[in-house]
């Protein structure tokens, strides 16, 4: 019987994320499965538990993939990747849910064809080189073991989490002891305003890949304004 349905799973993290938004213990993942014809399928919501990264949350995410836009797939005469977006373009944002429901079609698709999705999508390489996001840590000496951990394991970028209290200090410090060669970005989560500028600008001298998401995300004029500040990309 073709169709799709829901399932919660929880994966706990091997050690807590802090970030500028509170501390993430572990995820609280939805899960999507498609029935074909030929396979089933799975895809995985990235919502969080609570609506503090983005809009969208596990429980809404849930309940409009049970409510509308499950049953506007399963209602399709021919359960079709392609045919996923057309069938809910009517339905308002959700974007995660959606995208889920259409990973779960493609995946039972590319089962059912005994084609991998990494070859679906132009990949040809079966390494990459890895980085690794870092939490925002007790002490400038917990990040350093953490980082030089990472490096141990083999991660090759490393992306420090930082906020207002933490930022040009743990940055200097794992700049100075791991070298300037070392791929370091950092990420705040949207934990400052424009106001902080003069803060930011203290990140220039470490050579950053990038700064990540400093200001709100719907502050576009903000960040557009930021960049004329602050050297950092």
């Amino acid at each position: 019987r073709t169709g799709v349905g829901c399932a919660r799973i929880e994966r706990r993290s091997v050690a807590p994320c802090r970030t500028s938004f509170g501390v993430e213990p572990g995820r609280d993942i939805l899960l999507i499965r498609a029935v074909t014809d030929t396979a089933e399928g799975w895809g995985e919501c990235v919502a969080m538990s609570d609506p503090l990264y983005s809009p969208e949350y596990v429980d809404a995410a849930q309940d409009v993939l049970t409510r509308f836009l499950g049953p506007a797939v399963a209602a399709l005469p021919d359960l079709d990747a392609t045919r996923v977006g057309p069938a809910l373009a009517g339905f308002k944002g959700h974007r995660m849910a959606k995208a889920a429901l259409e990973m779960a079609v493609l995946d039972a698709e590319l089962r059912a064809a005994g084609r991998p999705l990494a070859r679906e999508l132009g990949a040809t390489a079966e390494r990459v080189p890895c980085g690794v996001s870092v939490g925002i840590m007790n002490s400038v000496g917990e990040l350093l073991d953490a980082v030089g951990g990472y490096l141990d394991a083999g991660y090759v970028r490393i992306k420090l989490k930082i906020e207002p209290g933490w930022d040009v200090e743990p940055v200097r410090a794992v700049r100075e002891r791991f070298g300037d060669d070392l791929l370091l970005q950092v990420d705040a989560n949207t934990a400052y305003t424009l106001a902080d500028a003069r803060q930011l600008a203290r990140l220039d001298p470490f050579d950053l890949l990038l700064m990540e998401q400093p200001l709100d995300e719907e502050d576009l004029l903000g960040h557009a304004e930021l960049a004329k500040l602050i050297r950092t990309p």
